[in-house]
């Protein structure tokens, strides 16, 4: 077995009281022993994690540097000089203050965001072994769609002929149904799943036994917050065995209620229904060609998953061969634990996901806080140099370069300490409107050991790099310059490099802000083929699909509503496809992957598509074998003569009438897909899509009482199209809502620092500018003067900025197949916006300097 960590080892060793090491260091071997049976990785963690624990009181041994009333009185010299100096320059000490205060608050806030992102799903206890599958499809353009929804013959395959899997289990997507009685039920969101899932995953169950609850193909688990809804807050005394119904027509067992999933699930839903269930009611889920459920499988051992992904690969391709919706799919395994995280694959390969916003914020988070340090060392070494007197005398007295230095690490934690402190006051005041904006319901846990760790953390890591600089530089000084008040040399040419890394950051964050902002914009003007405006998708329940007809004949009537047509489901948000589509001249050898939108006559019309070739459907004729394609698929189809084109899919065989101009069916992160619309079979169509006109508020009163009075016990389930498509986005949009926000920040603390910094440039050239102005020079002469030396500065920001900037963006940008072009417009911009913001900060001391008394600053030693 390998031994513990030897820096924590180390460490241990150097704090521990000698005569209680043994015994703690004997119990934590057991413990790192028993540990490394399981991870080793895991056990090193937890050692450190042990060791750290115990520095504490009890545990610490005395330290003789510390025993002696010398060092305390040294401590309590060094407290009173900082004060002092605290007091004497008011002016440094609350910039100094405020810069480190506004950044560290923003970065609790960031440290927050982040803290809730990747703790999404590593609650479950067997998380490290269970693995979800995801099916590539190539398309005709050779690039791959991946999807987790699976045929279910591959999780029945895995159970049968795997031995490496422990255990498999099946969950639907989300789907929406009606729960209660016919007095009183109301539309809930639930998902069918297999009995292993809740023994793989760890939701808690409150009632019931996991090994049971699905005996019976007619139980369902409810969600507490459900169960109290339904049964009151006495549910846990009568609900085990009571009936509900589903949809108004299936009653239903309830066999056992669990614990609500919470915020670090990413699997959310108020029911369970039990997979058999769905399977009796669907048996297309037993063909190879349909993906029907999520599959999840245990894998214990992790030499066994490349194993277990090997062989599971080409499943799909050996089962479907030479069948009529056979295509080139292929199967591969991702951890579920990380999927939350990195769920964007690129071509079958996973390339990122919110991790990409992880890292962002992370980046932001970091950059914020070596700004405020920059501040903090720039204005320390800038008022230093005023008290070089102070370390000459030092030096002269017998102080050591090490006490010196000692002493600017106290004065820059004590600035820290109080710093920290007051972020964490001003962080948990400002938390819930930082909720707001991040839709979160993030919190300050002040009973979690791991909140005082970070708070500790970032006070002792804040003074130690803020303070490292001016303990190094100053202590360095040379005597007989220290006496004479002599700067230290280079300091001045250190400050200014220090203030262009400030600004090449924050230009860099305005850059970013402006390219997040018009790719977003972007997103929300771009013509999709189809026009979202006004558009008010009505969901329909199965029961009330016999009255679909008539339902749209009375909101035609209606004065405000434009046109109304019916489909399987909204395109802005659906992705039904098939691969067993065929035409004439087909290629046997090659695939294709197609959705395919089931529709009524009027839809092209209602959504305000563009027919490039042909006709639209026509509700006057028998239109239920005739076939629109947009433009992506009449390419792949790739007949001079598209018109009148035999096409079939799902068994439906008709003739390609009209071609539509290619509309967006996904985000802009992927390209436009092939898709078959069809008027085939209009009378299971849950979609009643309205086009709306004039008071959109009035239109949705009157659509909702025509509703009401065709389906008296139903609810008014209503969407704006415009709303679906923005949903998209929400990781884009919180992104550019913090990179912002944030980026404002940034320039914030940059400019609070050079307005202290041109305040000691305008106090120490005093002389300089009294002489000037009394041998003639004019006011804006002395202007110009004192800020060409701060223009400059920037400048040289903005153009170490421009590259890494552009670098950002592009990289960023790389993750839409639609995206915007960087323009330059936009780096002159970002770099202008700079300047005028650090030319305003230094102006008002450079008018200042300008327009005082010359005899003031010449009459003053």
């Amino acid at each position: 077995m390998k031994s513990p960590p030897k820096t924590a080892y180390k460490f241990l060793h150097w704090f521990c009281d000698p005569d209680i090491l043994e015994d703690v260091e004997g119990d934590l071997y057991e413990l790192y022993a028993e540990r490394t049976e399981r991870s080793k990785w895991k056990a090193r963690l937890h050692y450190w994690k042990d060791v750290l624990l115990l520095f504490r009181p009890g545990i610490v041994k005395n330290f003789k540097p510390f025993q002696t009333k010398i060092n305390y009185d040294m401590f309590s010299n060094y407290l009173k000089i900082a004060k002092r100096n605290a007091f004497l320059y008011k002016g440094y000490s609350v910039i100094n203050l405020l810069g480190l205060v506004v950044g560290i608050t923003s970065s609790i806030l960031i440290l927050l965001w982040i803290n809730d992102e990747i703790k999404v799903d590593q609650f479950h206890s067997n998380g490290d072994n269970i693995y979800q599958l995801f099916r590539n499809m190539k398309q005709s353009d050779e690039s791959v769609i991946t999807t987790e929804n699976i045929p279910k013959p591959a999780a029945d395959l895995m159970v049968e002929e795997f031995p490496e899997v422990e255990s498999v289990a099946l969950l639907s997507n989300l789907m929406e149904f009606k729960i209660g009685d016919k007095q009183t039920s109301s539309k809930q969101r639930g998902r069918f799943a297999s009995p292993e899932f809740m023994q793989m995953f760890s939701f808690n169950l409150l009632e019931g036994d996991k090994e049971n609850v699905f005996d019976n193909p007619m139980n369902i688990l409810l969600s507490e917050t459900l169960a109290k809804n339904y049964f009151g807050d006495t549910w846990d005394e009568s609900v085990i065995g009571q009936t509900i119904l589903v949809d108004d027509q299936y009653e239903v067992i309830i066999s056992g209620v669990y614990e609500d999933p919470g915020k670090y699930s990413s699997l959310q839903f108020d029911f369970l229904l039990t997979s058999a269930a769905f399977i009796a009611l669907n048996d297309w889920v037993n063909d190879w060609g349909n993906g029907s459920f999520m599959v999840y499988a245990s894998i214990p051992q992790k030499s066994d998953v490349p194993v277990v992904a090997e062989r599971i690969f080409n499943q799909i391709k050996e089962h479907t061969k030479g069948a009529a919706n056979s295509g080139d799919e292929t199967l591969i395994l991702h951890k579920f634990a990380d999927y939350y995280l990195y769920s964007n694959f690129t071509n079958g390969v996973v390339d990122g996901g919110r991790i990409d916003y992880v890292r962002i914020m992370t980046a932001v988070m970091v950059l914020i806080l070596l700004i405020a340090c920059i501040n903090f060392m720039n204005l320390t070494t800038a008022r230093a140099d005023r008290r070089s007197k102070e370390i000459g005398v030092r030096k002269a007295l017998g102080a050591r370069k090490a006490s010196i230095s000692i002493q600017f690490y106290t004065e820059a934690l004590l600035f820290s300490v109080i710093a920290v402190t007051a972020s964490v006051l001003i962080a948990y005041l400002l938390l819930p409107y930082f909720n707001l904006l991040v839709d979160k319901e993030l919190l300050l846990d002040f009973y979690a050991l791991e909140t005082w760790y970070a708070i500790v953390g970032l006070a002792l890591g804040i003074g130690i790099l803020s303070g490292t600089y001016p303990a190094i530089i100053l202590p360095a000084l040379n005597l007989n310059r220290s006496l004479r008040h002599q700067n230290a040399p280079g300091n001045s040419f250190i400050r200014k490099g220090l203030v262009v890394v400030q600004f090449t950051i924050s230009t860099i964050l305005i850059i970013a802000t402006g390219v997040i902002s018009a790719q977003m914009n972007y997103v929300s003007n771009k013509n999709l083929g189809l026009n979202k405006d006004n558009l008010l998708d009505i969901r329909l329940s199965a029961d009330s699909l016999q009255q679909l007809n008539a339902y749209k004949i009375e909101l035609a009537k209606l004065s405000q509503v434009q046109s109304v047509t019916a489909s399987m489901g909204n395109p802005a948000s659906y992705g039904r496809s098939t691969s067993s589509s065929n035409w004439e001249g087909k290629d046997p050898t090659k695939d294709f992957e197609v959705n395919v939108l089931l529709a009524d006559g009027n839809f092209i019309e209602t959504m305000e598509m563009e027919i490039v070739e042909g006709r639209a459907f026509d509700e006057r004729v028998a239109d239920s074998t005739s076939f629109v394609v947009n433009e992506v698929m009449a390419d792949i189809i790739g007949v001079d003569n598209l018109i009148g084109t035999r096409l079939s899919f799902w068994g439906i065989e008709g003739q390609v009438v009209g071609v539509v101009k290619n509309f967006h069916m996904r985000n802009f992160h992927q390209p436009i897909a092939p898709v078959i619309l069809s008027c085939y079979q209009t009378r299971f169509l849950s979609h009643v899509i309205v086009r709306l006109n004039g008071d959109v508020g009035n239109a949705i009163s009157e659509i909702e009482s025509v509703t009401k009075s065709m389906f008296p016990s139903k609810e008014f389930d209503y969407q704006f199209t415009d709303e679906i498509l923005q949903a998209n986005y929400q990781s884009e949009e919180t992104a550019a809502t913090l990179v912002r926000l944030f980026a404002m920040v940034s320039i914030f603390i940059s400019c609070i620092g050079l307005f202290g910094l041109s305040t000691f440039s305008v106090e120490q050239r005093s002389k300089e500018i009294a002489v000037r102005k009394v041998l003639g020079s004019q006011s804006s002469q002395l202007f110009v003067l004192l800020l060409k030396d701060y223009a400059l500065l920037i400048v040289i920001a903005f153009v170490l900025a421009v590259p890494l900037g552009y670098y950002v963006a592009q990289n960023w940008l790389n993750d839409f197949e639609f995206r915007v072009d960087i323009s330059p417009e936009l780096f002159i911009a970002a770099g202008a916006i700079s300047l005028i913001i650090a030319m305003v900060t230094t102006g008002f001391k450079a008018y200042q300097a300008t327009i005082t008394n010359p005899v003031k600053a010449l009459k003053s030693e």
